[in-house]
């Protein structure tokens, strides 16, 4: 009888812990990207580069289910993500040139990388790093934003813009905390670098590294014939630069209304599941909890009632597994259709056919091997006007 007197307790906490739930507020965005109050002087308008992210794919099918990776739609947001930053970046007047490029580049003074943690709709999370041309670290940090389904019901800016304006945000208050001879060290050490790159040996005795940092040991002289060819160069580097922008560019474009579709969709696809595994974990477990109970309670009954309670326990803690079952059911046919919508999203993605120097460039997943061609062709035309040798 003590058994049957503490056991509807028992039974009562269950109910109550399964009957739990909490309350998210979500608000829509609400960070503005700082924007620039004064005019800078052209010495001070950094150039900025930015990689298509690392779309993070895992290759065992458990972590792409588990972290609701669909590999099309991943290779398609890493192109996308880096093209809407530099949307953000470019808007609020506080920088220089901005550009998208398909591989890092030393034409910049400062390096804008990123890597996906976490896209589903409903949340984006990402790794961002930023280092200069002297190799300084001015950002390593992860960013989390969370939708709302109001700013999908009447898009008038990105779903996550508020991700976006704080990486844009704490990257002009690196910028603040520099004197303008820090600012124009870096953009020297940069025309540097890039000259180094076309003529190793011609420009190499200007620069030093130390640790992982770059630093200046001389400057040419202010009428170098080399230098100005260099300058020459790199207006081409420029042209060629702006090309490959504008191919991400129609592609951001190109892919945004299907690409928000998608993002309606797995909003509420990835809420559900998320829902239904929540739901099906608290079933298993509290109906595990109920038959094993059952089964101790009907172990010490000693009456024919006694017996029949604790053998409805026990059917009752089988139906909530079964109910648990069922739920983890649903949900992998939500997971199924988290995939069919990033398989019909990636089909909708062409590449570009592109002429560029009289060369006809296939602008896809080859566009960094299209960018290191044109590298080369950079060094040989310098080295034609030059009659310096290329480094091989």
């Amino acid at each position: 009888m003590k058994t049957l007197r503490i056991f509807p307790a028992f039974l009562l906490s269950l109910i109550l812990l399964q009957g739990c739930t909490s309350t998210r507020v979500i608000t829509a965005n609400s960070t503005p990207a700082i924007q620039a109050q004064d005019t800078l002087p052209s010495s001070l308008l950094m150039d900025i580069g930015i990689t298509p992210f690392d779309p993070n794919i895992p290759e065992a099918e458990e972590d792409l289910e588990k972290g609701f990776i669909i590999p099309d739609v991943r290779r398609a947001e890493s192109g996308y993500m880096a093209y809407h930053l530099k949307d953000t970046l470019e808007l609020t007047g506080n920088w220089g040139a901005v550009r998208v490029t398909p591989t890092l580049t030393n034409t910049v003074d400062l390096q804008v990388m990123g890597q996906i943690l976490l896209s589903d709709g409903e949340q984006l999370d990402a790794r961002i790093w930023v280092i200069d041309s002297t190799g300084r670290t001015w950002l390593n940090k992860s960013y989390k934003d969370t939708a709302s389904k109001f700013s999908y019901e009447a898009i008038k800016e990105d779903p996550f813009q508020d991700l976006y304006n704080d990486i844009a945000n704490d990257i002009l208050m690196a910028r603040n905390r520099m004197s303008a001879a820090e600012i124009n060290n870096i953009r020297q050490v940069s025309e540097l670098k890039f000259a180094k790159s076309l003529s190793p040996d011609a420009f190499d005795r200007y620069l030093v590294e130390d640790n992982g940092r770059v630093q200046i040991a001389q400057l040419p002289a202010a009428d170098d014939v080399m230098l100005t060819r260099v300058e020459n160069i790199k207006e081409r580097e420029y042209l060629f630069v702006d090309t490959m922008d504008d191919y991400y560019g129609r592609f951001y474009t190109d892919m945004r209304a299907s690409y928000d579709e998608w993002r309606l969709s797995t909003y509420q696809e990835a809420i559900l599941l998320r829902e239904l595994q929540k739901q099906s974990r608290n079933r298993l477990i509290g109906g595990a909890a109920l038959v094993a109970a059952g089964i101790y309670a009907g172990s010490e009954s000693s009456t024919y009632a006694e017996t029949l309670a604790s053998a409805g326990v026990v059917s009752g803690g089988v139906a909530a597994i079964k109910s648990g079952l069922n739920r983890r059911k649903d949900a992998e046919i939500h997971a199924q259709s988290l995939r069919e919508l990033g398989q019909s999203l990636g089909g909708e993605i062409t590449p570009y056919v592109l002429e560029i120097e009289g060369k006809t460039i296939e602008l896809s997943g080859t566009a960094s091997s299209q960018y290191t061609q044109w590298r080369d062709l950079l060094r040989q035309i310098y080295t034609e006007e030059t009659g310096l040798p290329v480094e091989q």
